[in-house]
């Protein structure tokens, strides 16, 4: 991330409506900036643009830069310096705020930025009816002001690497100056920002072989479900010499496509049509669409959490799921697993770092879809839907897909 100066939390281009710059906790927020920020990003100029959203948030810096979560859900701010600071901070590390069982998170560590030793800083404690439910450490002292809300291209996301996961938009403050706004992944339902995340599923196509030698392609918003032939009682099989499971592939309501194969992910590409055929050209090739030209988007993109300690693994698992179309968000706190299921359509938990939820399950009454994964082969959980290998990029994207 490169740093700018204190007056502006963005880093390069413009900004909706011709403001310089870019672009709330997730964690209880019964109003989400998503939902606020369902209007384009960008209005045309022959259109008046509507009045933006404006909402109470809390500015505040880190590394030069300016950022902002929304009050809505804030109980308490606490000023916080001395030996109290540095015991808060040491706890941070573990995750919870003392005896209290409260999660507790270090927001520049949560966000990748390394931050200089500090004396002082805010702590945050969320909840509702004045019942504390997280508490976030904040390395300044954070103010509450009221700011109007802007949404953020998808196309800017990367620039705010490696944080850029947490960035719902931007808040544009009372001065002119901007902040980016904080989505973090702890929390209870909140709607995602459907503007750009319906954009990216709408262009995300599998691979598949469907009778043909030729690899064809499907688009995954055309997509409603999935189906694993080989799962469904009563129905018998004749044996393929196809390496992959056989699927059933739901285009509508009455309307649907046996393949032989799924391949994979796509890659990107353009719609070019010869004749009366359409086809995906990508780099790689040109690929026959098996949908119909006229197919309406069957399916939402999904609200995803992964589950996973930082690294490479859960870096790539996300990046998979995001080149699907869908809405990703992070945690490393395997209580997520458990306590997340309101918010998120698809919780995906790694097996292998959070012994206790392989050996347990969870107890959950949401209606989210746990998917484990694992090196190797485990057993499905209690409260978990599926189990699939880490290393199997097409399990996980038939898991997806089976609604």
């Amino acid at each position: 991330m490169v740093p700018v100066d204190t007056h502006s939390a963005a880093l390069r281009g413009p900004v909706p409506g011709d403001v310089a710059g870019e672009g709330p906790l997730a964690a209880l927020a019964a109003r989400s900036f998503r939902a606020l920020t369902a209007q384009p990003a960008r209005a045309s100029s022959a259109e008046p643009r509507p009045a933006p959203v404006r909402e109470e948030m809390l500015v505040f810096s880190l590394r030069g830069m300016r950022f902002a979560l929304p009050a809505a859900q804030v109980v308490e701010v606490m000023t916080v310096a001395g030996e109290r600071w540095q015991r808060l901070v040491a706890m941070s590390a573990a995750g919870t705020l003392g005896a209290s069982g409260l999660p507790l998170i270090r927001l520049s560590a949560r966000m990748g930025l390394a931050v200089p030793p500090s004396v002082q800083g805010g702590l945050v404690l969320f909840g509702s009816n004045g019942k504390v439910r997280a508490t976030v450490l904040i390395d300044d002292l954070p103010a509450r002001q009221r700011a109007a809300v802007e949404a953020m291209p998808s196309s800017w996301r990367d620039r705010f690497s490696p944080c850029d996961d947490m960035i719902g938009g931007i808040a544009v403050l009372p001065d002119g100056a901007q902040a980016a706004i904080l989505d973090l992944s702890i929390g209870v339902a909140t709607p995602r920002m459907e503007a750009t995340a319906a954009e990216a599923h709408d262009t995300a196509h599998l691979l598949v072989r469907a009778g043909r030698a030729q690899p064809e392609a499907v688009r995954i918003a055309a997509l409603r479900g999935a189906t694993l032939l080989d799962e469904m009682p009563g129905v018998a099989l004749f044996p393929s010499l196809r390496r992959g499971a056989r699927v059933l592939l739901h285009l509508g309501e009455d309307e649907a496509v046996a393949v032989d194969e799924v391949i994979g992910l796509a890659p990107r590409g353009r719609i070019e049509r010869v004749g009366g055929l359409r086809f995906l050209a990508t780099d790689a090739g040109r690929y026959r669409l098996l949908e119909p030209a006229d197919a309406a988007p069957a399916s939402a993109p999904l609200r995803v959490l992964v589950t996973a300690p930082e690294g490479a693994a859960r870096a790539g698992m996300r990046e998979l799921v995001r080149a699907m179309g869908h809405d990703v968000s992070l945690a490393d706190d395997p209580r997520a697993a458990r306590l997340a299921g309101g918010r998120f359509d698809v919780i995906l938990v790694d097996l292998d770092a959070y012994a206790d939820i392989r050996d347990a399950g969870v107890e959950a009454t949401d209606a989210a879809r746990r998917i484990g994964f694992a090196k190797d082969g485990v057993a499905v959980p209690q409260g978990f839907h599926r189990v699939v290998s880490a290393s199997d990029e097409v399990a996980l994207i038939l898991a997806l897909l089976q609604r």
